[in-house]
């Protein structure tokens, strides 16, 4: 468990005072996290459309970041992943979409078909195996796939329904970007559901997120110890 790793770490740093600096080491984020913020959201779905008096079917589908260049150049900046995306998905590379289920749970995860050439710049070109083993998801697929797998995999009842994210963060006044693909007019989109029922799941946070904030708030503590 991460509390008890952590805990170790303090327990090594009172023991050997003069590593404080380097006692810390980043954490391995585990994919269970993710899976049981997956959870929380299907769980709130299931009670939203209950209460509606609404079929639980359809998918809640997510787009994730998109690698960004400067200005004109070919300079990539640095790549944050989207917020929502991340928190139910764990998803370091850009390009990526994600999907769960209402009715079954599964959770899938679509990536980006990338050209052969970005492997002389880039480095190894991952197989989708590695994806789903990495991620800890039912399914995976290729992007340029979504309305195909959507169609024969999700459609024993009709065309499903796609529940996608938008609505204005508070904060920034700024809206969430629903997800957007080729051939998502041949399915019926709902702008509405997922976005308060989602960010009402970020609010309260599950043990292994608070053990998170509190290894954030110990590394604070220590850098403005050492200053």
């Amino acid at each position: 468990m991460l509390n008890s790793r952590w805990q170790t770490l303090h327990v090594n740093r009172k023991q050997y005072p003069a590593m404080a600096t380097s006692s810390l080491a980043p954490p391995e984020v585990p994919m269970e996290l993710h899976a049981g913020n997956r959870d929380r959201l299907l769980t709130a779905l299931h009670a939203h459309l209950s209460a509606a008096a609404s079929p639980p079917r359809g998918l809640a589908l997510l787009q994730g970041g998109e690698e960004q260049t400067r200005h004109c150049t070919d300079h990539l900046e640095l790549f944050r992943q989207e917020s929502y995306f991340a928190y139910l998905f764990g998803v370091r590379e850009p390009g990526f979409y994600g999907a769960i289920d209402i009715a079954s749970g599964q959770s899938i995860l679509f990536a980006p078909r990338l050209p052969p050439d970005y492997a002389v710049w880039m480095g190894e070109i991952k197989p989708l195996p590695y994806f789903k083993d990495r991620y800890k998801v039912d399914l995976v697929f290729y992007v340029d796939e979504i309305v195909q797998v959507l169609q024969d995999r999700f459609s024993q009842h009709g065309k499903p329904v796609l529940f996608l994210l938008y609505g204005k963060s508070t904060d920034s006044g700024n809206y969430s970007k629903p997800a957007s693909f080729e051939g998502i007019e041949k399915f019926d989109t709902d702008l509405s559901t997922l976005h308060p029922i989602l960010t009402e799941c970020r609010v309260i946070k599950s043990g292994m997120e608070l053990a998170l904030i509190q290894y954030a708030n110990d590394v604070s503590s220590e850098a403005h110890i050492e200053l």
